[in-house]
C-alpha cells in the first residue's frame, strides 16, 4: 500500500468490515523518530498547557490520567476507531524533567509521553510512513469527561 489513507481504510477493513466515514485529523503535536527501531516519541498530555479543546490540565490529573491509561488500557488505537496490532505503546511514562527534543522542542517536567513502535507489516509500513511524513503527527487521549466551571 503506497499511501497512508489506504494502510488505515485495510486496518478498518480487516476490523470492521469496511467504513463510510471519512477521516480528517489536523493537529500539530511534537514527536521525535527513531527510524531504526521504527519508534516515535508523541508528547499524550502536557501540564498546564491549554488543549485543543481549551482545556488544562495539572501536573497531578496527566499523572493519573497515565496511570489509568498504563493500568487499564496500554494498548494503540488509530483514530479513536481501532484497536490495533499495527502499531503498539512500548513505552508510556511522566517526564522526571525538564528536557529538550532532538528538533528542539521543551518537554517539561510532568509531561505524559509515549514512544510508539510500528512493526514492519504493510499496515505497519503505512501507518510509519505517515508519522515519518507529518501525516500522523501525534495521539489523543480520547478522554470523556464531565466539564464544571469553576468561579
Amino acid at each position: 500500500m503506497s499511501t497512508l489513507i489506504e494502510g488505515i481504510a485495510a486496518l478498518i477493513e480487516k476490523h470492521f468490515g469496511g467504513t463510510q466515514v471519512p477521516v480528517t485529523v489536523t493537529l500539530e503535536v511534537t514527536k521525535s523518530l527513531d527510524e531504526e527501531d521504527r519508534k516515535a516519541l508523541f508528547v499524550v498530555l502536557a501540564p498546564d498547557v491549554v488543549d485543543l479543546h481549551g482545556d488544562t490540565y495539572t501536573s497531578v490529573e496527566v499523572e493519573k490520567a497515565c496511570d489509568n491509561f498504563n493500568t487499564h488500557c496500554n494498548t494503540a488505537n488509530i483514530f479513536h476507531q481501532v484497536v490495533t496490532e499495527e502499531a503498539s505503546v512500548v513505552q508510556s511514562f511522566i517526564s522526571p524533567a525538564d528536557f529538550t527534543l532532538d528538533n528542539g522542542v521543551k518537554i517539561t517536567k510532568g509531561t505524559w509521553l509515549q514512544w510508539w513502535h510500528f512493526p514492519e507489516t504493510e499496515t505497519g509500513e503505512a501507518l510509519w510512513q505517515g508519522v515519518k511524513s507529518g501525516e500522523i503527527n501525534g495521539v489523543s487521549i480520547g478522554a470523556m469527561a464531565t466539564v464544571e466551571e469553576l468561579t
